[in-house]
Protein backbone atom coordinates (compact mmCIF):
# COMPACT_ATOMS: atom_id res chain seq x y z
CA UNK A 1 0.00 0.00 0.00
CA UNK A 2 2.88 2.36 1.02
CA UNK A 3 4.52 1.85 -2.42
CA UNK A 4 1.24 2.18 -4.13
CA UNK A 5 1.03 5.34 -2.79
CA UNK A 6 4.66 6.62 -3.98
CA UNK A 7 4.24 5.24 -7.16
CA UNK A 8 0.56 7.62 -7.33
CA UNK A 9 2.43 10.34 -5.71
CA UNK A 10 5.37 9.92 -8.42
CA UNK A 11 2.83 10.03 -11.35
CA UNK A 12 1.16 12.96 -10.16
CA UNK A 13 4.76 14.78 -9.60
CA UNK A 14 5.61 13.72 -13.66
CA UNK A 15 2.55 15.13 -14.99
CA UNK A 16 2.99 18.66 -12.76
CA UNK A 17 6.50 18.78 -14.15
CA UNK A 18 5.46 18.24 -17.50
CA UNK A 19 2.69 20.48 -17.27
CA UNK A 20 5.50 23.39 -16.05
CA UNK A 21 7.96 22.68 -18.73
CA UNK A 22 5.13 22.74 -21.28
CA UNK A 23 3.84 25.84 -19.79
CA UNK A 24 7.54 27.90 -19.51
CA UNK A 25 7.87 26.72 -23.46
CA UNK A 26 5.06 27.96 -24.46
CA UNK A 27 6.10 31.41 -22.76
CA UNK A 28 9.32 31.77 -24.20
CA UNK A 29 8.11 30.43 -27.88
CA UNK A 30 4.58 32.00 -28.06
CA UNK A 31 4.28 35.07 -30.30
CA UNK A 32 3.59 38.15 -28.86
CA UNK A 33 1.10 40.65 -30.17
CA UNK A 34 3.21 44.33 -29.02
CA UNK A 35 3.97 47.29 -30.52
CA UNK A 36 6.83 46.06 -32.11
CA UNK A 37 4.76 43.19 -33.92
CA UNK A 38 5.12 44.26 -38.05
CA UNK A 39 1.66 45.46 -39.43
CA UNK A 40 0.23 43.31 -41.88
CA UNK A 41 2.13 43.47 -44.93
CA UNK A 42 4.89 45.12 -43.81
CA UNK A 43 8.46 44.20 -44.91
CA UNK A 44 11.85 45.43 -43.87
CA UNK A 45 15.50 45.54 -44.83
CA UNK A 46 18.57 46.28 -43.54
CA UNK A 47 21.60 46.46 -46.16
CA UNK A 48 25.03 46.90 -44.61
CA UNK A 49 26.31 48.91 -47.68
CA UNK A 50 29.68 49.71 -46.38
CA UNK A 51 30.94 49.04 -42.78
CA UNK A 52 35.08 48.84 -43.99
CA UNK A 53 34.99 45.70 -42.15
CA UNK A 54 36.69 43.19 -44.62
CA UNK A 55 40.38 42.18 -43.94
CA UNK A 56 42.54 44.19 -46.05
CA UNK A 57 40.02 46.41 -47.47
CA UNK A 58 42.14 49.36 -49.97
CA UNK A 59 41.26 52.17 -52.03
CA UNK A 60 40.41 49.67 -54.66
CA UNK A 61 37.35 48.21 -51.93
CA UNK A 62 36.40 51.76 -51.73
CA UNK A 63 36.17 52.75 -55.29
CA UNK A 64 33.62 50.22 -55.98
CA UNK A 65 31.50 51.47 -53.65
CA UNK A 66 31.95 54.97 -54.03
CA UNK A 67 32.71 57.68 -56.82
CA UNK A 68 34.48 61.22 -56.63
CA UNK A 69 32.20 62.69 -59.32
CA UNK A 70 33.04 66.30 -58.41
CA UNK A 71 37.12 65.27 -58.32
CA UNK A 72 39.65 64.49 -55.69
CA UNK A 73 39.13 67.86 -54.25
CA UNK A 74 41.74 68.31 -50.88
CA UNK A 75 42.98 64.46 -51.81
CA UNK A 76 44.61 65.57 -55.25
CA UNK A 77 46.88 67.68 -52.94
CA UNK A 78 47.91 65.11 -50.13
CA UNK A 79 45.52 61.95 -50.43
CA UNK A 80 44.97 60.75 -46.26
CA UNK A 81 42.20 58.35 -47.23
CA UNK A 82 42.72 55.44 -45.09
CA UNK A 83 40.81 51.94 -43.52
CA UNK A 84 43.25 51.21 -40.43
CA UNK A 85 40.92 49.55 -37.83
CA UNK A 86 37.75 48.77 -39.59
CA UNK A 87 36.53 52.71 -40.62
CA UNK A 88 37.58 54.70 -43.22
CA UNK A 89 39.04 57.94 -42.07
CA UNK A 90 39.75 61.41 -44.50
CA UNK A 91 41.45 64.67 -43.35
CA UNK A 92 42.58 68.45 -44.65
CA UNK A 93 44.08 70.16 -41.72
CA UNK A 94 44.28 72.82 -42.87
CA UNK A 95 41.61 73.31 -45.72
CA UNK A 96 43.76 74.17 -48.66
CA UNK A 97 41.51 74.29 -51.67
CA UNK A 98 38.79 76.59 -52.52
CA UNK A 99 36.68 78.33 -54.89
CA UNK A 100 34.77 81.87 -55.42
CA UNK A 101 32.40 80.07 -57.67
CA UNK A 102 28.72 78.33 -57.02
CA UNK A 103 28.78 75.73 -54.44
CA UNK A 104 32.62 74.49 -55.47
CA UNK A 105 33.93 76.10 -52.74
CA UNK A 106 31.85 73.64 -49.98
CA UNK A 107 33.46 70.74 -51.58
CA UNK A 108 36.72 69.82 -49.82
CA UNK A 109 35.92 66.04 -50.14
CA UNK A 110 32.86 64.29 -51.18
CA UNK A 111 32.29 60.70 -52.57
CA UNK A 112 28.86 59.27 -53.61
CA UNK A 113 27.45 55.76 -53.38
CA UNK A 114 27.52 53.48 -56.86
CA UNK A 115 24.32 52.10 -55.74
CA UNK A 116 20.88 54.09 -55.34
CA UNK A 117 18.12 52.82 -53.06
CA UNK A 118 14.69 53.02 -53.77
CA UNK A 119 12.15 55.28 -51.74
CA UNK A 120 9.13 52.95 -51.19
CA UNK A 121 5.94 54.49 -52.45
CA UNK A 122 4.29 53.48 -48.38
CA UNK A 123 6.99 53.66 -46.00
CA UNK A 124 10.59 54.71 -45.74
CA UNK A 125 13.82 54.81 -46.08
CA UNK A 126 16.83 55.45 -43.27
CA UNK A 127 20.70 55.86 -43.99
CA UNK A 128 22.65 56.28 -41.13
CA UNK A 129 26.30 56.02 -40.59
CA UNK A 130 28.82 56.55 -37.71
CA UNK A 131 30.94 59.68 -37.62
CA UNK A 132 33.64 60.85 -35.69
CA UNK A 133 34.71 64.55 -36.48
CA UNK A 134 37.24 67.13 -35.18
CA UNK A 135 37.81 70.64 -36.72
CA UNK A 136 40.66 72.34 -35.65
CA UNK A 137 40.89 76.19 -36.58
CA UNK A 138 37.37 76.74 -36.42
CA UNK A 139 36.72 80.01 -34.38
CA UNK A 140 32.96 80.77 -32.59
CA UNK A 141 31.37 83.04 -34.40
CA UNK A 142 33.58 84.00 -37.21
CA UNK A 143 32.50 86.60 -39.48
CA UNK A 144 32.84 85.90 -43.44
CA UNK A 145 34.03 89.29 -45.44
CA UNK A 146 32.87 89.43 -49.22
CA UNK A 147 31.66 92.51 -51.61
CA UNK A 148 27.99 92.22 -53.52
CA UNK A 149 29.23 91.84 -57.14
CA UNK A 150 26.73 94.15 -58.49
CA UNK A 151 26.72 96.85 -56.14
CA UNK A 152 30.12 96.44 -54.21
CA UNK A 153 28.59 96.87 -50.99
CA UNK A 154 30.41 94.98 -48.24
CA UNK A 155 29.34 91.47 -46.92
CA UNK A 156 29.59 90.39 -43.75
CA UNK A 157 28.11 87.42 -41.93
CA UNK A 158 29.03 85.31 -38.77
CA UNK A 159 28.95 81.51 -39.18
CA UNK A 160 28.17 78.63 -37.70
CA UNK A 161 31.28 76.09 -36.41
CA UNK A 162 30.14 73.49 -38.45
CA UNK A 163 30.06 76.01 -41.71
CA UNK A 164 33.84 76.56 -41.48
CA UNK A 165 34.32 73.10 -41.45
CA UNK A 166 32.32 69.98 -41.14
CA UNK A 167 32.28 66.20 -41.56
CA UNK A 168 29.32 65.12 -43.52
CA UNK A 169 26.88 62.85 -44.12
CA UNK A 170 24.53 63.60 -47.55
CA UNK A 171 21.18 61.52 -48.59
CA UNK A 172 20.63 62.94 -52.61
CA UNK A 173 18.19 62.59 -54.81
CA UNK A 174 19.78 64.09 -58.15
CA UNK A 175 16.97 63.81 -60.44
CA UNK A 176 15.28 66.28 -58.27
CA UNK A 177 18.14 68.35 -56.42
CA UNK A 178 16.28 67.47 -53.11
CA UNK A 179 19.31 66.73 -50.63
CA UNK A 180 19.30 66.06 -46.97
CA UNK A 181 22.65 66.22 -44.52
CA UNK A 182 24.21 65.59 -41.24
CA UNK A 183 27.14 68.43 -40.44
CA UNK A 184 29.35 67.36 -37.22
CA UNK A 185 32.14 69.57 -35.98
CA UNK A 186 34.35 69.74 -33.29
CA UNK A 187 31.31 70.12 -30.72
CA UNK A 188 28.14 70.94 -32.66
CA UNK A 189 26.16 68.88 -35.17
CA UNK A 190 23.16 70.76 -37.45
CA UNK A 191 20.33 69.11 -39.86
CA UNK A 192 20.39 70.76 -43.46
CA UNK A 193 17.62 70.48 -45.53
CA UNK A 194 18.47 71.95 -49.47
CA UNK A 195 17.57 71.64 -53.21
CA UNK A 196 20.10 72.12 -55.51
CA UNK A 197 19.70 73.98 -58.58
CA UNK A 198 20.06 72.55 -62.01
CA UNK A 199 22.98 74.82 -62.99
CA UNK A 200 24.64 72.23 -60.59
CA UNK A 201 22.91 69.00 -60.67
CA UNK A 202 22.01 69.11 -64.34
CA UNK A 203 19.34 67.58 -63.84
CA UNK A 204 17.00 69.60 -66.49
CA UNK A 205 17.38 71.93 -69.32
CA UNK A 206 16.03 75.70 -68.40
CA UNK A 207 12.03 75.55 -69.71
CA UNK A 208 11.45 72.10 -68.55
CA UNK A 209 8.99 70.93 -66.27
CA UNK A 210 12.17 69.74 -64.00
CA UNK A 211 14.58 73.19 -63.87
CA UNK A 212 15.27 73.71 -60.38
CA UNK A 213 16.35 77.63 -60.59
CA UNK A 214 15.26 80.36 -58.44
CA UNK A 215 11.68 79.64 -57.28
CA UNK A 216 12.51 75.87 -56.25
CA UNK A 217 15.98 76.14 -55.04
CA UNK A 218 16.55 76.57 -51.18
CA UNK A 219 19.41 75.70 -48.26
CA UNK A 220 18.13 76.05 -44.96
CA UNK A 221 20.04 74.67 -41.50
CA UNK A 222 17.31 73.14 -39.33
CA UNK A 223 18.98 73.19 -36.17
CA UNK A 224 22.17 73.30 -34.29
CA UNK A 225 22.90 71.20 -31.21
CA UNK A 226 25.95 70.32 -29.14
CA UNK A 227 28.18 67.41 -30.02
CA UNK A 228 30.64 65.74 -27.75
CA UNK A 229 34.30 64.08 -29.06
CA UNK A 230 34.09 60.65 -30.35
CA UNK A 231 31.97 58.62 -32.44
CA UNK A 232 28.11 59.42 -33.29
CA UNK A 233 25.69 57.99 -35.16
CA UNK A 234 23.73 59.93 -37.77
CA UNK A 235 20.26 58.88 -39.43
CA UNK A 236 18.36 60.72 -42.35
CA UNK A 237 14.82 59.02 -42.59
CA UNK A 238 12.51 59.71 -45.55
CA UNK A 239 9.14 58.49 -44.93
CA UNK A 240 6.22 58.91 -47.30
CA UNK A 241 2.61 57.29 -48.26
CA UNK A 242 -0.14 58.49 -50.45
CA UNK A 243 -1.55 61.36 -48.38
CA UNK A 244 2.07 63.32 -48.07
CA UNK A 245 6.45 62.78 -47.31
CA UNK A 246 8.54 64.17 -44.26
CA UNK A 247 11.92 63.42 -43.63
CA UNK A 248 13.39 62.74 -40.24
CA UNK A 249 16.78 63.55 -38.51
CA UNK A 250 17.71 61.16 -35.73
CA UNK A 251 21.70 61.95 -33.72
CA UNK A 252 22.43 58.89 -31.62
CA UNK A 253 18.82 57.77 -31.63
CA UNK A 254 17.45 60.47 -30.87
CA UNK A 255 14.88 62.58 -33.20
CA UNK A 256 16.15 66.07 -33.74
CA UNK A 257 13.96 67.55 -36.37
CA UNK A 258 11.01 66.26 -38.62
CA UNK A 259 10.27 68.50 -42.11
CA UNK A 260 6.95 67.81 -43.35
CA UNK A 261 6.16 68.91 -47.23
CA UNK A 262 9.81 68.01 -48.27
CA UNK A 263 10.40 70.36 -51.50
CA UNK A 264 8.66 73.68 -49.76
CA UNK A 265 11.26 75.72 -47.64
CA UNK A 266 11.13 75.91 -44.13
CA UNK A 267 10.13 79.49 -43.99
CA UNK A 268 7.77 79.35 -46.58
CA UNK A 269 5.69 76.48 -44.99
CA UNK A 270 6.16 78.81 -41.44
CA UNK A 271 8.14 76.09 -39.71
CA UNK A 272 10.63 77.89 -37.38
CA UNK A 273 14.25 77.56 -38.04
CA UNK A 274 17.89 78.59 -37.22
CA UNK A 275 17.42 81.34 -39.71
CA UNK A 276 20.09 80.21 -42.17
CA UNK A 277 19.39 80.78 -45.28
CA UNK A 278 16.02 82.78 -46.39
CA UNK A 279 14.74 81.41 -49.47
CA UNK A 280 14.07 83.05 -52.15
CA UNK A 281 10.48 81.17 -54.06
CA UNK A 282 7.89 79.12 -52.91
CA UNK A 283 9.07 75.96 -53.72
CA UNK A 284 7.46 72.25 -55.23
CA UNK A 285 6.04 69.34 -53.00
CA UNK A 286 8.09 66.80 -54.11
CA UNK A 287 6.19 64.01 -52.33
CA UNK A 288 5.69 61.93 -55.63
CA UNK A 289 9.36 62.52 -57.51
CA UNK A 290 11.81 61.81 -54.54
CA UNK A 291 11.90 57.64 -55.65
CA UNK A 292 15.41 57.06 -55.06
CA UNK A 293 18.54 58.37 -53.08
CA UNK A 294 22.07 58.18 -53.48
CA UNK A 295 24.55 58.55 -50.30
CA UNK A 296 27.39 60.74 -49.77
CA UNK A 297 29.76 61.49 -47.47
CA UNK A 298 32.96 63.94 -46.91
CA UNK A 299 34.74 66.83 -45.51
CA UNK A 300 32.50 70.24 -46.28
CA UNK A 301 32.70 74.24 -45.52
CA UNK A 302 29.71 76.16 -46.04
CA UNK A 303 30.79 80.04 -45.77
CA UNK A 304 29.40 81.35 -49.10
CA UNK A 305 26.02 83.71 -49.23
CA UNK A 306 22.69 82.17 -50.39
CA UNK A 307 22.12 81.41 -53.48
CA UNK A 308 25.71 80.71 -54.39
CA UNK A 309 26.34 82.97 -56.84
CA UNK A 310 23.36 81.69 -59.03
CA UNK A 311 22.92 83.49 -62.21
CA UNK A 312 18.79 84.17 -61.33
CA UNK A 313 19.53 86.30 -58.61
CA UNK A 314 22.75 88.33 -59.18
CA UNK A 315 21.67 91.13 -57.28
CA UNK A 316 22.32 88.93 -54.49
CA UNK A 317 25.57 87.57 -55.51
CA UNK A 318 28.81 87.68 -52.80
CA UNK A 319 32.53 87.47 -53.97
CA UNK A 320 34.49 86.03 -50.63
CA UNK A 321 38.36 86.17 -51.03
CA UNK A 322 40.31 82.44 -50.59
CA UNK A 323 42.01 85.11 -47.64
CA UNK A 324 38.11 84.53 -45.97
CA UNK A 325 37.49 81.23 -47.09
CA UNK A 326 40.57 79.58 -45.76
CA UNK A 327 41.50 81.21 -42.59
CA UNK A 328 43.31 77.77 -41.03
CA UNK A 329 40.26 75.76 -40.71
CA UNK A 330 40.34 72.26 -41.24
CA UNK A 331 38.50 68.47 -40.61
CA UNK A 332 39.32 64.61 -40.14
CA UNK A 333 36.81 62.36 -40.58
CA UNK A 334 36.18 58.95 -39.51
CA UNK A 335 32.86 56.95 -40.78
CA UNK A 336 32.11 53.71 -40.45
CA UNK A 337 28.61 51.47 -40.99
CA UNK A 338 26.68 52.97 -43.78
CA UNK A 339 23.26 51.26 -43.32
CA UNK A 340 20.03 51.35 -45.19
CA UNK A 341 16.66 50.23 -42.98
CA UNK A 342 13.81 50.04 -45.55
CA UNK A 343 10.72 49.40 -44.97
CA UNK A 344 7.60 48.86 -47.37
CA UNK A 345 3.64 48.29 -47.17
Amino acid sequence: MIRFNVNIRAAHLAVLMAIVVSVSTALVWAPVADATTKPPGQTTTVEVYDDFGMSGYSLANYQQKWSNPYGPGEMALSDTRSFAKGSFKVSAVPFRTGADFSVFDHLKYIAISNKAFQVPATGSVEISSTIKASTPGTQPGRVIHGNYVMSGAPYAQPTLEGQQAGVVMNVIDFSTGQLFDWFVSGSTAFALIERLPSSVTGNAPEGSPDYVGREKMYTQIIKQIPSSPGAHTVSIRINRSPSGGSVDYLFDGKLVAHVDSVGIPLDVQGVPYSGIYPSLGAGEDLVGKVNSVVIGHGLFSLLDAFPFQHPEAPELAVSIPLSERLFGQGATGTFDDFRVKTIGR
